[in-house]
């Protein structure tokens, strides 16, 4: 094996917008080849973007993308691309990868496996491949692969090995989830030092509705080291020079299931020696709090927004989600509304005054009591023989949904709602209230992550962005006179175990308890049911709610999908 350059464009495409994808391709190509790059390969569904989802389903949408991989096929020089598509053959779709060398279309790989779990609806729309490709290049065998292909075990990867492949390149749409970085960069070693084969990782990076994909393109030796990363939630063009001369892998006389097509190319470059660099290694908190302003950001950014909206209350689930947003955006394309009423502290105004003086953004106070007093005298006649409830205290929070959509109606801001996972799980919000909004960034984060995060945003600026009073004071909606989150909801950590355990690893209710007696030291089967009840009712106020970013294995958005109306009781 001679000397080669491998690079990996790890960029950040928007669903549909098929000519300004094309034209950064075209522009990543062009600096590849300034690299006198070998091979570059970009992520999965590139031109269309991922996930394209039903667009897929109509017929000019799929001949864009195809035309458009031909006008990029003509701007490819002495550079070999290998580019994601979705590719149609007859009436079948397939997610592909095209390999192209000096301006033509060499050879078309349709992905074998498909994902059909989780976010993944890959076999709602596409068909599997059947044919294994080994490219070879300046007396170089390379093994393509796509993303779920190296996931299985009897994957393309092995049997590229067996007939002699030396690199393995594999293109990529995956998503961030909180440990999953560790899982796939794990995988990539174990598949290097097992196949005795270089694997280049090429996975894309940016928002795309409820997903965030954190990039981490990679390539490891086959001795399973990592040789060179992208640094993580970032655009970025990796290039790396090697030789692996006396590492070939020798072809093994074997018969595979599957037809091998092995692609004869043309590519010879000399070569310019570029650094090596290994990406920065993020904490799981930094990690996720990363995510979760690329996420807002991206979705404010492809949704044509430039501003946004933020109901800030002077309490910590505010607090995050506004500093989240001038992270994202930047201070002056933010603006926060106080919106007290006639239970609100003087502290929770000054709370949210001095949030927003720390991160140097304009806050706005609209008291509510003269419009909460009109609704009242307007309800009194009606509402006077039965006591006052939870009907009356939403009102506030209703009040203050419509006041926060007037003023992003009126300035064209995108409002941001406040709920965290925590609440989305047990319906502790009211709709068409504090439900209000377009995104919400927090909604995969548990009410004890909010905390954490929090305390990483002030540690990691060296300064109390974050006011010390909104993380130490105890949470409350403040809808009725000394009102307690734990009035209704049992202690956090504990709620959030259930939640972690009922919804993101399905245990039963036995198992929970099994769990909760470990951490806590008890049971307590009653509150454990209370609170599994609470999850499994609220799934229509769930349906109702506004997307958010997923950093966790499981959301309560697309990759988790229940009936509302349900006889279903968990015992």
């Amino acid at each position: 094996m001679s000397k080669i350059t491998l690079a990996s464009a790890q960029i950040n495409t928007t669903v549909g917008d098929i000519d300004s994808n094309t034209k950064k391709i075209i522009n990543f190509i062009k600096k590849a080849e300034e690299k006198k790059v070998d091979i570059l390969a970009f992520p999965e569904l590139t031109i269309t973007g991922y996930p394209p989802e039903d667009l897929v389903h109509y017929d000019h949408f799929v001949n864009s993308n195809i035309k458009k991989l031909k006008e990029i096929s003509k701007s490819v020089k002495n550079t070999t691309v290998v580019i994601g598509f979705v590719n149609k053959i007859k009436n079948r779709l397939y997610n592909s990868a095209a390999i192209i060398e000096n301006k033509k279309i060499k050879y078309i790989y349709n992905k074998i496996h498909l994902p059909n779990y989780g976010v993944f609806d890959e076999k709602r729309y596409f068909y599997p491949g059947e044919e294994i490709p080994i490219l070879e290049i300046n007396n170089t065998k390379i093994g393509i692969s796509i993303c779920e292909d190296i996931w299985e075990k009897e994957s393309p990867v092995s049997i590229q090995a067996r007939q002699g492949a030396q690199i393995i390149i594999n293109i990529n749409s995956s998503p961030f989830e909180y440990d999953k970085y560790r899982k796939r960069v794990n995988l990539i070693k174990k598949i290097s030092k097992e196949n005795n084969v270089y694997v280049l990782y090429t996975n894309q990076v940016g928002g795309q509705d409820e997903l965030v994909f954190d990039g981490g393109s990679l390539l490891t030796n086959n001795m399973g080291e990592i040789i060179s990363s992208s640094k993580r939630f970032d655009e970025n063009l990796m290039i790396v020079t090697f030789d692996t001369k006396n590492e070939s892998n020798k072809q093994k006389k074997e018969k595979e299931n599957l037809p091998i097509k092995k692609i004869k190319l043309n590519n010879h470059i000399n070569h310019n020696q570029p650094t090596l660099t290994i990406a920065p290694n993020y904490s799981q908190i930094d990690s996720i709090y990363r995510a979760l302003v690329l996420g807002t950001k991206d979705y404010i950014k492809k949704n044509n927004f430039s501003r946004v909206l933020v109901a800030v209350s002077g309490g910590i689930d505010s607090a995050l989600v506004t500093a989240i947003a001038v992270n994202a955006i930047g201070p002056k394309n933010v603006m926060g509304v106080s919106l007290p009423s006639k239970y609100s502290s003087d502290n929770s105004y000054n709370d949210a005054k001095i949030l927003c003086e720390n991160l140097g953004m304009e806050l706005i106070k609209i008291p509510i009591n003269n419009i909460h007093s009109s609704f009242e005298a307007s309800l009194e006649k009606l509402f006077n023989k039965s006591e006052p409830g939870l009907a009356e205290e939403n009102i506030q929070s209703r009040i203050r949904g419509n006041i926060m959509m007037a003023i992003a109606n009126k300035f064209n801001f995108l409002l941001l709602s406040t709920g965290n996972k925590s609440e989305m799980a047990t319906g502790y919000g009211t709709l068409y209230g504090d439900m209000a909004g377009a995104f919400s960034c927090i909604k995969d984060v548990s009410k004890t992550m909010v905390y954490e995060i929090c305390e990483y945003i002030n540690r990691t600026n060296l300064s109390e962005i974050i006011p010390k009073n909104i993380i130490i004071k105890p949470p409350t909606a403040e809808l009725r006179p000394n009102q307690l989150d734990s009035d209704s909801l049992p202690p956090y950590d504990q709620l959030d175990l259930i939640i972690k355990l009922y919804v993101e690893k399905k245990f039963s209710p036995d198992k929970i308890a099994k769990e909760f007696k470990k951490k806590f030291g008890f049971q307590n089967k009653k509150l454990i049911m209370e609170n599994i009840n609470l999850i499994d009712r609220n799934e229509y106020k769930r349906r109702q709610s506004p997307p958010g970013v997923k950093i966790s294995n499981l959301a309560l958005g697309k990759d988790r999908r229940l009936p509302i109306s349900s006889g279903w009781k968990n015992l």
